[in-house]
């Protein structure tokens, strides 16, 4: 069992991935054991085989959501 309690596949980190990894592990981390779940939408990652050592990235900003608007333009 890995990622949600089922077997999934893994896949490699890209380097965006791995500088986000890096500032959420110790210095003496290998990143190279890191690896990100493939399924659909999940944002997990873990060292390969060991599902208590990972965490997940954040919730990509959405491009279609609506942007806020100041005090100023809501008035107008």
């Amino acid at each position: 069992m890995n990622c949600a309690g089922t077997r999934q596949d893994f896949i490699r980190l890209t380097e965006t991935e791995k500088e986000y990894v890096e500032g959420q592990k110790p210095k003496h981390t290998r990143l190279g054991a890191y690896y990100r779940c493939a399924r659909d939408g999940c944002l997990r990652y873990q060292r390969l085989g060991n599902q208590k050592d990972g965490g997940s990235f954040p919730k990509p900003e959405a491009e279609d959501q609506p942007k806020s608007r100041t005090k100023d333009q809501a008035k107008n």
